[in-house]
């Protein structure tokens, strides 16, 4: 929890300070506003808090330290499964604002067309590239701010600031696993600072190299278990669930240089990783398993299929010629292995002084991240024999371009404080772009569709998917290079009316090409009733524009649907697609969102804080995927006309769509306690938080057959409302005595529910889990240290997935034992040793 840190805007040669008393920029335009003074709920976390985590990545520490910051697995789920898509109070990713140094962060090129209910259709940063070893402190603002920062600040702001220091070099190797022998991990980082120039400039330059071994927690399937007992020589389990293999290498950088009476700064990085997953298994054969999940025999027909080569005179194809099946190529079935690359780049430079009592700062900034995607063991059905196996299936990328101009002016008005006046303007493009990949791997083969003749004139019909089964590659119909560019302007206002009332408000214009323009007004209050007591507010209207990927992507996926054992093609598409159109879509316009919070902050010692802050946020129009709907024969007529090329394979469509509204309430407690007693320095630190989100209106459309739809169904809305625990809270205990620290944590998880239809197995709720991690550290000569620990210390796992279960498994078809939704994970415990040096 919160112990030290720097503030952003000092030199780096400026008193650290501690507690209540530490510096933010976060939140507030002042250079003078610390977290007990803030109006608003901020977090600040230290170096020394990211450091004693089991986990180098910084959404895995968040989900640690912040109760209200949640993270699933989203194993098998596409893109999601390499970029995985948090929630900050429920709200889905591209709903918090991410900034580097006060600086807003680029997005992640993925659109999350499969991160879950929560996140479905999201496009937010990808935290993963931040090295935590790069970070001096997070300032984890808790309230609305598109006021005050722009698009995406609704649920809240994440700035990251990078460590300052100018000498010296860490270097640290941490090496761990988990309880059941796999996902071995190693991390090595390495952070320099150097002194630029003379005047107290500096160089901080950050390293880290990650490599992960993949893990499992399902068991064998049970169609799996038969073949392999009928002599099949199937993979064990043919299909893994757990996290991906993955190797990353990231550096960032961090200076200033001292020009007289102003500075020169800038920061970047650069980010590289693989990684790699299963998906779900392809039979040889239909398989009857002897039990199913009602007792009775149950059949998964075959995946492989049966293609006719010899063609007749008039285009048909001979029932009695020569066939092939891809059981040629895959005798055992097949798992496809779906890989990215994932290369994330960005450099900011900025100028900033002060001239006649005026502070500016101009900055222009570029951020881009581009995701390649590649499948192999796995083969395109429509090219029949002539396939090849292994496929690139195109790209996705994202770019931003960010240029601001922020002023600030201190006004003695004869108030306890000067009037802090604070203003400027940003001018943003971002752009969306999606590449084709190998032909192969989006190809319609003349195997798609083959009209087969009978020896006695009858015809039938056999049709197979197009593109490389699995993830079908992205092709000409799905090649996107989008651009647009907005404006804003903004006034900050704040102010010490007396000693112990503080004012403030904020306004913003903001203008985007394909939408016009918003403005948002933020105010805050904060009383202090006495120097123990302190009572806070704030009110504040926003704001998120539709992402470029949004408006834009349009995206193929080979998916399960229900219990269903045959895989269908689901097709994920823009607005204004004509699929999307002809199932009822209309063009995305903002989302707005209200947010009302009010707290209490007691400090009945310097050494003793306790917060209590209620939240409210309303968020209408708000953007994601539809619902499912399923593709008719008839549909498929009506989309041939429409020009959607090759409808025959479709099984199901859905779009994005502001198709739905929600109200989140809750409440943060936060109590830090710090006490040095004969045995050292002690810091205990509780939060708590309550979270409820209700889903408050959804749109129903007709299709103009006499069918209508709501967009939002009910499963989903169920998942908006109860998949995520509604009570969650960490105590972390810290120790320093001597050459030995001690960090230990306990996380509590309530209760939650996986929905689903009935005939999928109805809903089903999971208890509330605890874990316990533990760090215990020892500095030898004063610059070394050598730690051991562990995640999930007593090696917890979530309930089991109890829904449709094979007796001869004891868990669904899929194999998959735990719900992949549980905020406490499904990997179980976690080891690792770490050793660090200090030169």
């Amino acid at each position: 929890m919160p112990s030290y840190a720097q503030d952003q805007s000092a030199s780096a040669a400026d008193t650290q300070v501690s507690g209540n008393d530490l510096l933010i920029v976060t939140g507030t335009r002042r250079a003078d506003r610390t977290v007990s003074e803030s109006a608003v709920p901020i977090d600040v976390f230290s170096a020394s808090d990211l450091a004693s985590q089991a986990q180098t990545d910084v959404n895995a520490i968040l989900k640690n330290l912040v109760p209200s910051y949640n993270l699933q697995r989203n194993a098998l789920f596409d893109g999601s499964a390499f970029v995985r898509p948090p929630t900050l109070r429920g709200l889905p990713p591209d709903e918090t604002l991410v900034l580097i140094n006060g600086k807003r962060v680029h997005r992640s090129a993925l659109v999350q067309v499969s991160g879950g209910s929560l996140a479905a259709g999201a496009q937010g940063a990808d935290l993963s590239q931040i090295p935590s070893a790069a970070v001096e402190r997070i300032e984890v603002l808790r309230d609305g701010a598109a006021a005050q920062y722009g698009s995406d600040a609704i649920a809240g702001v994440l700035n990251f600031g990078l460590k300052r220091k100018d000498k010296g070099l860490d270097v640290t190797a941490r090496y761990g696993q988990y309880y059941a022998g796999d996902g071995a991990d190693l991390q090595l980082s390495a952070n320099l600072g150097l002194k630029l120039g003379s005047n107290g400039g500096f160089l901080n330059v950050t390293g880290e190299y990650a490599r992960s071994k993949d893990t499992n927690r399902a068991v064998q399937r049970p169609d799996a278990v038969v073949l392999q007992s009928q002599g099949y020589a199937v993979k064990q389990p043919v299909t893994k669930f757990g996290s991906p293999d993955a190797k990353s290498y990231r550096f960032f950088v961090n200076g200033e240089l001292p020009l007289g009476d102003d500075t020169l700064y800038f920061f970047g990085n650069y980010g590289n990783s693989d990684q790699v997953i299963d998906f779900n298994y392809r039979r040889p054969v239909s398989v009857t398993v002897a039990a199913g999940p009602s007792g009775a025999p149950f059949t998964f027909g075959k995946s492989i299929n049966l293609f006719y080569l010899d063609r007749n005179a008039d285009g048909s194809w001979d029932a009695n010629g020569r066939t092939w099946s891809d059981a040629t190529l895959f005798p055992n079935g097949f798992t496809p292995r779906f890989r990215s690359t994932n290369v994330d780049v960005s450099a900011l430079a900025g100028y900033k002084g002060e001239r006649a009592g005026v502070s500016y700062d101009l900055s222009l900034g570029y951020g881009q991240n581009r995701i390649k995607y590649y499948l192999s063991d796995t083969f395109n059905p429509s090219l029949g024999p002539t396939s090849p196996t292994s496929f690139y299936d195109g790209s996705l990328e994202q770019r931003e371009l960010n240029a601001n101009l922020d002023l600030r002016y201190p006004l003695d008005i004869g108030l306890a404080s000067p009037l802090n006046i604070a203003g400027g303007g940003e001018f943003r493009t971002e752009s969306f772009l999606i590449g084709a990949g190998d032909a192969a791997s989006y190809a319609q083969g003349i195997y798609a569709s083959q009209t087969v003749r009978r020896a006695d004139g009858t015809t039938f019909l056999v049709t197979h998917p197009v593109g490389s089964n699995g993830f079908p590659g992205y092709g000409p119909t799905s090649i996107v290079d989008r651009s647009r560019s907005s404006y804003a302007g903004y006034l900050d206002l704040e102010v010490d009316v007396t000693k112990a009332f503080t004012l403030g408000g904020a306004v913003r214009y903001e203008h985007f090409a394909d939408f016009g323009g918003t403005t948002n007004v933020k105010g805050t209050a904060r009383y202090a009733v006495s120097e123990a007591i302190a009572i806070r507010g704030a009110a504040s209207t926003g704001f998120r524009a539709p992402t470029p990927g949004q408006l834009y992507l349009r995206n193929l996926q080979t998916a399960f649907i229900g219990t269903n054992p045959v895989p269908v093609q689901v097709a994920t598409l823009a607005a204004n697609d004509p699929a999307a159109r002809y199932y009822g879509a209309v063009s995305l316009k903002p989302e707005k969102s209200v947010n009302l919070s009010a707290g209490i902050v007691l400090t009945p010692a310097s050494n003793f804080t306790f917060t209590v802050d209620y939240y409210n946020i309303k968020v209408t129009d708000r953007i994601g995927l539809t619902s499912n709907f399923i593709v008719t024969d008839a549909d498929r007529i009506q989309l041939a006309a429409l020009g959607v090329v090759d409808p025959n394979s479709l099984g199901v469509v859905r779009y994005f769509t502001n198709g739905f509204a929600t109200r989140t309430q809750g409440v943060d407690i936060v109590a830090s306690y710090r006490a040095v007693t004969a045995i050292g320095r002690l810091t205990t630190a509780l939060a708590v938080n309550y979270n409820k989100t209700r889903l408050i209106d959804r749109r129903t459309i007709s299709l103009g057959d006499g069918r209508t739809n709501v967009l939002i169904d009910d499963v989903r809305k169920r998942d908006i409302e109860t998949l995520l625990p509604q009570w969650r809270g960490v105590l972390t205990q810290t120790l320093q005595s001597g050459p030995v620290d001690v960090t230990a944590r306990a996380n509590y998880y309530g209760n939650f529910t996986n929905n689903q239809l009935a005939s999928n197995g109805g809903d089903k709720r999971f208890g509330s889990e605890v874990s316990f991690d533990l760090e215990v550290g020892v500095k030898v000569a004063q610059r070394y240290r050598i730690a051991v620990g562990g995640e999930n210390l007593f090696d917890n796992y979530p309930d089991r997935e109890t829904r449709l279960t094979f007796p001869s498994t004891g868990a669904p078809a899929s194999g998959f034992v735990y719900p992949d939704a549980s905020p406490l994970g499904v990997l179980g415990g976690f080891w690792y040793l770490r050793a660090s040096a200090s030169f």
